[in-house]
């Protein structure tokens, strides 16, 4: 029996023609896919608008929702009040702060220790400043002698107090930030005022205000925190007015209670208004400790995952699957015969005849040398050696080994069996 080469691999299915028509189920499966890729991508850039649509900070001065401060900025205005944005530290030193000014620190959210140091700086020439809300933190950076400890949102606050900014009659609801002196301060550093009354007393919705007759007072007024206190004008610079309850300032609570007059009042006494609402450049300072939200924006989360999931959500709508695996029996045998007919129609293809013989008389020659142990050199060597081992006579080997060039397409396929035949004849002995 012929022993041939043998070719060892992993077939696939041979893919299949392609139908003109998908059918039903692909084709539902596929609109489903891309319904739900259209569906995410819409909701993504949904997320995306909506986050940025419109400032969503407390006491923006340009919104016009519940949280900005946009009504009280049009008052104030509308007072002859001259209203100046500025969104970074950097800003505020550019706006040429003097007599004449007043700035309000609106939100503290993103302002560090270090960005207030540069606000206390920068402002010892304005006529006043007010903090709305501000941290521990922050007070003590701008070397004011008060704390900040957490608000009640339920006490009513009654002023009891007489300033540029309060009337004894104002009354407010709720309180970010209660304020109280600071380590080692003392407690006439700051006049107080709105103080804090006793928790079981002027809750919000109760009915009763705090002060009225038949309630009783702490003898000092910071027992349980203000809501204001005023730091008057010095050698370290002008007045500061620290305001807890910066929140009845909104568009949602400034015309409750008497949130309006303290506005107008606290922010409204020169002609022009430093509004400083800090970005988040001001977090970020040396040695700066006070903790703060991420920059980073809210919808950037949510909008990578929803184009994660529209990734992979076209990948299997788009991608391709190989065939089913086939195994198959190995070795697969392929016949010699059929190698040296498949080489012989693509030299006859060329009709070059003799180029042709050439080459399968030195491959059947070099085989037959190493079958043989002879030298491929010498073509009578392993002529002779060939007709011992095939049987066949000494003459026709030499001649199909070293014989003419075929003149026909027929001459060169006869040879090309010729010397097939001979190779099986010497490899079976």
């Amino acid at each position: 029996m012929t022993t041939s080469p043998t070719v060892s691999a992993t077939l696939t299915d041979p893919a299949p023609a392609k139908s003109h028509v998908a059918p039903r189920a692909t084709r539902v499966r596929r609109r489903i896919v891309w319904g739900l890729v259209v569906a995410l991508g819409v909701g993504a850039l949904a997320a995306i608008a909506l986050s940025t649509a419109a400032p969503d900070r407390l006491l923006e001065p340009e919104d016009r929702g519940p949280n900005g401060a946009n009504v009280l900025v049009r008052v104030l205005q509308r007072h002859g009040v001259t209203v100046d944005v500025v969104r970074s530290i950097g800003e505020l030193a550019d706006a040429g702060i003097g007599s004449g000014a007043t700035v309000v620190m609106a939100n503290g959210e993103y302002l560090g220790t270090s960005a207030a140091a540069t606000l206390a700086e920068e402002t010892r020439s304005a006529d006043r400043v007010v903090l709305l809300a501000p941290s521990t933190e922050q007070l003590a950076a701008m070397d004011l002698p008060l704390a900040a400890i957490p608000g009640d949102p339920t006490v009513s606050l009654r002023a009891d107090c007489t300033s540029t900014v309060a009337r004894a009659d104002d009354h407010v609801e709720g309180t970010d930030v209660r304020l109280v002196p600071a380590d080692g301060a003392a407690t006439d550093a700051a006049v107080p005022c709105f103080a804090v009354p006793p928790p079981d007393q002027s809750r919000r919705g109760s009915g009763s205000k705090s002060g009225k007759s038949g309630e009783s007072k702490p003898s000092d007024p910071y027992a349980y925190g203000v809501g204001m206190a005023t730091v008057p004008a010095g050698a370290r610079g002008p007045e500061v007015v620290v305001i807890g309850f910066g929140s009845s300032f909104t568009n949602r609570f400034v015309d409750e209670d008497s949130s309006a007059g303290v506005a107008v009042r606290a922010l409204g006494t020169s002609k022009r208004l430093i509004w400083y609402q800090p970005d988040v450049s001001d977090l970020a300072s040396v040695g700066d400790d006070s903790a703060g939200p991420t920059p980073w924006p809210r919808w950037l989360g949510p909008a990578v995952a929803l184009a994660a999931v529209a990734v992979i959500a076209l990948a299997l709508a788009r991608g391709r699957r190989l065939g089913r695996l086939v195994p198959e029996p190995l070795p697969v045998v392929v016949r010699a015969v059929e190698t040296t007919e498949s080489r012989g129609r693509l030299y006859r293809r060329a009709r070059d005849r003799g180029r042709a013989a050439v080459i399968l008389r030195r491959a059947t020659l070099g085989r037959l040398a190493r079958r043989l142990a002879a030298d491929p050199r010498d073509v009578d060597a392993v002529a002779a050696a060939a007709a011992g081992a095939s049987g066949m006579p000494l003459e026709h080997v030499r001649a199909l080994l070293a014989g003419a060039a075929p003149e026909t397409d027929t001459d060169l396929a006869n040879l090309a069996s010729a010397l097939t035949e001979l190779e099986e004849k010497v490899q079976i002995q």
